[in-house]
């Protein structure tokens, strides 16, 4: 063929992308993420050494999409529901040391009054646009927080949450003013350089529009007749939403990343990450193949012959790498009083790694000719450097290994000492935090995991708990117990139970993350049991450690959309029910199981981790 492709530059790079994690898997290097190397096996086979890819101008549009995906990607990291939940209803001074949104706006702010004089600090050693640093100073990598935050079991805790908000705001904020930035670098202070703003305008007119349409029950029928077939219609439509944001920046003249970032944003607030079968796809579709040409193309492109001048380079790179450590590390400090100063300091240590959103952010400076092709080279390196040195001292700094529990119950009263119990014949680890000496006795003699503390209402300062934990309040004293649920709410605990009296219920449903427990209406519920479903009842209660009702979320890969029938579930269990979308099902033979189906199973202990081993 005359005008046939040259597939050569296209087939080193996934020859690079697939042997470098290959390598550092064989090697078990764990801890270098694996986009470091390929930046640098891309600068060994750049214009600048071997000079084995030239220019070819499919694999420069390969490039810039690889580069729209990975802030699609970090765009989609954000949980606006969780930043939305973390918004301080009432302004308390207690909030600005335990609220999670505050503590990570805190530190973003602080962080980028820091940035001004390392900025110009850094002017003395090579001349750089001191505003453009300012902004590029506080750029985040959830691309490597998230992974070792999860790794660490600290995603669902307090301090994990604290950190991946302070990323996820960086993110927005380091986006947002990069594009003011740039417009008024090209145009100037006029109008157009905040037609920007019109993205949110759409994004607001799409989020209402898709409230509506994912409630349409005709759409839902087809989305679940085409998830799974062909035609992909889920992942087709996510690249659609993925390319209409990005022709909207481009019709507004502004950076096209912005709109691929609010396209993910936009698509956070109606997929459940955990459990959505779309999430592993676009994993797939991203790191599988354009995100790997946008970063061996970001060392390709490296103009290492700029940082020839090693009396200048040399300085400017090392006051860089200070400067993300420093002026990360610094704000972090305010997470002392709740944390520790030892784990405060490992916070602003991980928040200090740079990398995807830096680096693109020089590209952008790069192209605006606001900076020089030497600092650009210079502030991938120091990337680079700190993306090797940030996860390998916070792991040092964040050694302190804790007990696994996802159930606490504070008080020690009888009837805590009875769910405590009942608990530990499901197998589930549960822990139970008491004052008196007398109640922590009790339940230690009955091999039940108990932990005596001086103070219940300082229950947070003990223990380090995820705020998706379940927290059990039963003191034996309402008054007591409304206390320890006030300070539970003020942390941001989204699941607690708690033993109220009949003419507190409104002081507490203004809360839609507590359940309250009315002995009335218990003793009426039980006695209804006695009534209406005698044998069922009194069965249960006599064969209660035999055989248990669980629920399990649907999250297995492997089993996703078979029908129940071709599924070998334990015979001496059953399924009861299945929720999907706020949609109750009695599951039968022919039932198609989907990712993030909630399933109610009943069964023996045997037959309930069969149920656990299929389905999760």
């Amino acid at each position: 063929m005359e005008h046939a492709l040259n597939y050569w530059p296209l087939l080193l790079i996934f020859a690079i992308a697939w042997f470098v994690p290959m390598v550092l898997s064989w090697l078990e290097v764990s801890k270098i993420p694996s986009v470091i190397v390929e930046i640098i096996a891309g600068v060994l086979v750049g214009p600048y050494v071997l000079d084995w890819i030239g220019d070819e101008p499919y694999i420069e549009f390969l490039y810039y999409t690889g580069f729209i995906f990975l802030m699609f990607l970090s765009g989609l990291e954000i949980d606006v529901n969780k930043i939305a939940q973390s918004l301080p209803r009432k302004l308390r001074r207690v909030d600005f040391v335990s609220n999670t949104f505050l503590l990570a706006v805190f530190i973003y702010l602080g962080t980028l009054a820091l940035s001004f004089p390392f900025a110009h600090l850094i002017d003395f050693f090579i001349p750089i646009n001191v505003i453009f640093l300012v902004l590029l100073l506080p750029t985040e990598a959830l691309s490597i927080v998230v992974p070792i935050l999860k790794s660490d079991n600290e995603l669902g805790r307090k301090y994990g949450q604290v950190i991946l908000m302070e990323g996820a705001i960086a993110m927005i904020m380091s986006i947002t003013l990069i594009s003011i930035y740039s417009g008024v670098v090209k145009n100037g202070i006029q109008y157009e350089t905040f037609l920007f703003l019109i993205i949110f305008v759409f994004f607001f007119i799409a989020y209402q529009l898709g409230k509506v349409v994912v409630r349409v029950r005709t759409f839902q029928k087809l989305m679940y007749a085409l998830e799974h077939a062909a035609s992909q219609i889920r992942l087709r439509g996510t690249v659609a939403l993925l390319l209409l944001f990005t022709m909207i920046a481009y019709w507004l003249k502004t950076e096209l990343v912005l709109g691929a970032f609010v396209a993910g944003i936009l698509l956070s607030v109606f997929l459940n990450k955990e459990r959505s079968a779309l999430t592993f796809k676009l994993d797939s579709i991203s790191y599988g193949f354009f995100i790997p040409i946008f970063f061996i193309m970001v060392g390709v492109k490296l103009d290492i012959s700029s940082l020839s001048n090693f009396g200048e380079s040399i300085p400017f790179i090392l006051l860089l790498v200070a400067a993300f450590f420093i002026a990360q590390t610094l704000p972090a400090l305010i997470m002392t009083r709740v944390f520790g100063v030892r784990r405060a300091i490992a916070a602003g240590v991980l928040l200090s790694s740079r990398f995807g959103l830096t680096i693109a952010a020089a590209q952008i400076g790069l192209s605006l000719e606001v900076i020089s092709p030497a600092a650009n080279a210079g502030i991938v390196t120091a990337c680079i450097i700190i993306s090797f040195l940030a996860p390998l001292l916070y792991k040092q700094l964040n050694t302190g290994e804790e007990e696994s529990f996802n159930i606490f119950i504070l008080g020690g009263g009888k009837a805590s000492f009875l769910l405590a119990e009942r608990i530990k014949l499901h197998g589930i680890r549960c822990l139970t935090l008491v004052e008196s000496d007398e109640a922590y006795t009790d339940l230690e003699t009955k091999d039940i995991e108990v932990r005596r503390i001086t103070d219940l209402k300082k229950f947070n300062e003990f223990i380090h708990l995820k705020t998706s934990d379940q927290l059990i309040i039963l003191s034996g004293s309402t008054e007591y117990n409304n206390k320890l649920t006030k300070i539970a709410r003020e942390l941001n605990h989204s699941k607690i139970i708690t033993l109220v009296d009949e003419h507190e219920r409104d002081f507490h449903q203004s809360s839609k993350d507590t359940q309250l427990v009315n002995m009335d209406d218990t003793l009426a519920s039980h006695v209804e049991n006695m009534i209406l479903r005698p044998d069922s009842y009194q069965a249960f209660s006599e064969n209660f450690g035999m055989y248990r009702i669980e629920e399990i979320i649907m999250g297995n890969d492997e089993n996703f959309d078979k029908r129940v029938r071709d599924l070998a579930f334990p015979p001496s269990g059953s399924l009861i029910m299945l929720r999907r979308n706020k949609q109750i099902f009695i599951p039968h033979g022919e039932t198609h199981l989907l990712a993030g189906d909630i399933i109610t199973v009943i069964g023996n202990t045997t037959a309930l981790e069969e149920f656990r081993s299929i389905l999760e």
